[in-house]
């Protein structure tokens, strides 16, 4: 994680975090009609596309810390401007904790070029995401928090899947961005 990122990678980083950040106020109200209309937490059901952009930076740089610095920048980026889906200061912990979780997941099955199992570092994500807003910060009822885990899980890991599909055809036009074999 302590190594130095080339300016492409980080220029890569930064973009994946902006796509993020932008795409939050379009996404969230599109979720939060859904949500409501299943009982569900807006932000688990938009977590395939929350989740998609730091999983696209981990599997394009292909190191560890890759998707720790999305959400750091998306976190600092919400948090100073007050966008969409600001919760102060806590911004930065909702944003960098479903990306440290990210990473380590990753680590465990990053000698796996099986693209399936991207799933998991999503989902996972996710998972702690939809914990520490429905826990920590909306302070959900028991029971509909723990409804609220399962398709926050099975959601979150889409976007993995739909992050290893773009990787795929983002490095079939630019081989520069190849440090893996993806089946």
């Amino acid at each position: 994680m302590f190594k130095k990122y080339s300016t492409l990678e980080l220029t890569f980083i930064m973009l994946m975090a902006a796509c993020g950040v932008a795409l939050k106020p379009i996404i969230g109200p599109m979720a939060k009609i859904l949500g409501s209309a299943l009982l569900l937490p807006s932000g688990a059901l938009a977590g395939a596309i929350y989740m998609l952009w730091p999983m696209l930076a981990l599997l394009v740089v292909g190191r560890t810390g890759a998707a720790v610095l999305v959400g750091l920048l998306e976190g600092l980026i919400v948090m100073v401007t007050g966008l969409y889906g600001s919760h102060g200061f806590l911004s930065i912990i909702t944003y960098v904790l479903p990306c440290i979780v990210m990473d380590y997941t990753f680590i465990l099955i990053g000698r796996y070029t099986y693209p399936k199992l991207f799933f998991f570092p999503t989902a996972f994500a996710n998972l702690t995401g939809a914990i520490m807003v429905g826990w920590w910060i909306k302070r959900l009822p028991m029971t509909p928090f723990l409804i609220s885990l399962i398709p926050s899980f099975l959601i979150g890991g889409t976007g993995g899947l739909l992050a290893a599909l773009l990787y795929k055809k983002l490095i079939s036009r630019f081989p520069q961005f190849n440090h893996r074999e993806v089946c």
